[in-house]
């Protein structure tokens, strides 16, 4: 069922549901929180497989720390559309179909049994949210895409595959889909892209050596990657992580609320 999957692979965090309900799409973070300061920057931040928006809204609003000098950022939680998973037997929420889990680096190579079609479909939608987000004012250099296992999968294909330039991506325990073609795959805007991938050591879900693989190539193809790995930490998130990743999104987006 898909209750036994999501608690075989851990993909539902009872910390973070318990931290508070869903945050609404236009809720403002950092200083200038008010509905009447006009947001000049916007978080979009992406969940996994099997799981909602709700539980990292409040993680999300709990610990990432944005600085004041970041000004009224928008924090946008898309859910993943209900479709049949692979390795699941059944439908659940996923933004892209899924051969088989755990994976590892050495795991049906290139693309690891993930559908890359239905996964450039989701940066699609994702696409539209970001277009939405300059139809409101925020320029498209102020909007960061992040998000967790298969949702981190999609933030960066997300920002690879976007025309204009974005601040930057977070992934937290991913996977690059698409690193055997990453020259074709990536438009002129996202050369160079700054990208925070973070991974937990003890990950046996999505295997450490998935980080590996794809920060050489993201690396290898001249993206501007900060990898952590969390020894210890298995496929989820970590508060040492959630520092990092607060500094990382401060440093792309202050010193712009102007």
């Amino acid at each position: 069922s898909t209750s036994d999957f999501k608690n075989k692979f851990g993909f539902i965090f009872d910390r973070a549901r318990a931290m508070g309900g869903l945050l609404s799409m236009g809720e403002a973070s950092g200083a200038g929180g008010s509905d009447a300061k006009k947001f000049t920057s916007a978080l979009i931040w992406m969940h996994g497989l099997g799981d909602t928006e709700s539980g990292w809204s409040g993680m999300i609003r709990a610990d990432l720390d944005l600085s004041p000098s970041v000004g009224a950022c928008k924090l946008v939680f898309p859910r993943a559309p209900t479709q049949h998973v692979t390795c699941n037997s059944s439908r659940t929420t996923s933004w892209f179909d899924m051969a088989e889990l755990p994976l590892g680096a050495q795991d049906l190579p290139p693309l690891h049994g993930c559908s890359l079609e239905q996964a450039q479909e989701s940066a699609k939608t994702l696409h539209k949210i970001i277009d939405d987000l300059r139809e409101e004012g925020i320029p498209s250099e102020r909007i960061v895409v992040g998000g967790f296992s298969q949702g981190g999968a999609t933030a960066m294909l997300t920002c690879l595959t976007y025309p204009h330039r974005l601040a930057g991506c977070v992934c937290y325990s991913g996977i690059l889909l698409g690193a055997d073609r990453l020259e074709s795959l990536a438009t002129p805007a996202a050369k160079g892209l700054p990208i925070f991938w973070g991974h937990g050591g003890s990950d046996n879900v999505l295997e450490p050596s998935l980080q590996q693989l794809g920060v050489s190539a993201l690396k290898g193809a001249g993206f501007r990657v900060t990898a952590k790995t969390y020894e210890g930490v298995p496929h989820s998130s970590s508060r040492q992580e959630m520092k990092d990743a607060s500094e990382f999104v401060n440093g792309l987006l202050s010193g712009g609320s102007s």
